[in-house]
């Protein structure tokens, strides 16, 4: 080869490979900079924007990227979608909100993976009423964020003319209120006050059996005008119902809204449900990652976020130690939170068999 032509070629040569190296530098540098992103899945409003601009100023999330979606039922199928390969999108969750009812369906069928969490992570703040809701073979499989529960809304000023205010399950079968009840259309939680009011759990495995609860369902399908999980609370609004049962996550905006609706969460106890953080089975998470997931947890049970979510989303931070100015439902007292109970998903259709034979 004339030298000229291997001047050329080293020339040449040394282009090429710089050219190399220097994309392999921006290679790993794309991949150092995905690694140290963690990507979020999380229920609409369930994050007040309050804390979403405070997580700005974090200097180690500042890389979270946050997608909302409107039910928890979507997320459910979400990681459904995931597990089955039917839908990978460009950036798969590394961290997902999921409600507490999904949760033990989805360990069972392998979507989600016990958490990471650094040994030093500072879970014992957590009550234990939510640790025993995520804990499962000495495993965490989720970290509770917000919580609520059911409750009864109504409307004070017809209540006037009557002389009492609702406050406790028993109340539901008040002679004036015949005819004027709207319930959830759920087996489980409308069997479950029941239950409740007699003294029972909410997760009592052979309903059937216990005394006087086919009468006392019967008896309130009397007081009950229609029965429906959705549009509640609009007839309630209107005065075409004067009493309503249903969840604080729907209520509690309502009630903001409209004065002359009040709410309570009645005695001795009700059922709850969370919103909980939780690891799909399908996420890979890098050592910073994991890192991040742990960072992301404990910001959202920092102090000022316990009082964010509980101020300005409807529901309540499991880490709320007191009841902030302007709140509009206090949280159960603990009396009624120590009595209160998360509804557990059976497998027996038992509850269905006596919806069914009552109200059909």
């Amino acid at each position: 080869m004339p030298l000229s032509s291997r001047r050329e070629f080293l020339k040449l040569l040394a282009a090429t490979t710089k050219a190399v190296s220097l994309t392999s530098l921006l290679s790993a540098c794309d991949k150092e900079g995905v690694s140290e992103e963690l990507n979020i899945v999380f229920l609409a409003q369930s994050l007040p924007r309050q804390l979403l601009a405070n997580l700005k100023k974090h200097p180690s999330l500042k890389t979270v990227k946050l997608k909302p979606e409107t039910s928890l039922e979507t997320l459910y199928q979400l990681l459904v979608a995931q597990k089955k390969g039917k839908d990978n999108p460009s950036s798969p969750p590394h961290l997902l909100s999921l409600g507490n009812y999904w949760l033990k369906l989805a360990i069972d069928n392998n979507l989600i993976q016990p958490l990471p969490l650094a040994s030093s992570f500072p879970w014992q703040q957590i009550p234990p009423k939510f640790q025993q809701l995520v804990t499962k073979d000495d495993k965490i499989w989720g970290a509770p964020y917000r919580w609520g529960c059911t409750m009864i809304a109504y409307r004070q000023d017809l209540f006037q003319s009557l002389g009492w205010q609702p406050s406790h399950w028993q109340d539901l079968w008040h002679e004036d209120l015949k005819g004027r009840i709207s319930l959830p259309n759920h087996p489980r939680e409308v069997i479950g006050l029941v239950l409740k009011k007699l003294g029972y759990s909410y997760n009592t495995p052979n309903p059937q059996s216990i005394p006087h609860l086919i009468p006392q369902l019967q008896s309130l399908h009397k007081q009950v005008k229609f029965y429906d999980s959705r549009n509640y609370l609009q007839p309630l609004i209107l005065g075409d119902t004067w009493l309503a049962v249903g969840w604080s996550s729907d209520i509690v905006p309502v009630i903001q809204r409209y004065h002359k609706i009040k709410g309570v969460i009645p005695s001795p106890g009700t059922s709850l449900w969370a919103d909980i953080w939780v690891l799909p089975s399908t996420a890979n998470p890098t050592p910073p990652q994991k890192e991040m997931i742990s960072q992301w947890i404990d910001f959202c049970w920092q102090p000022e976020a316990s009082k964010q979510i509980s101020l300005f989303t409807s529901g309540y931070s499991p880490l709320l130690t007191y009841i902030p100015p302007g709140i509009t439902i206090h949280p159960p007292s603990p009396a009624i939170l120590d009595n209160s109970e998360f509804i557990s998903p059976f497998s027996s259709p038992v509850y269905r068999q006596i919806w069914q034979s009552v109200f059909y």
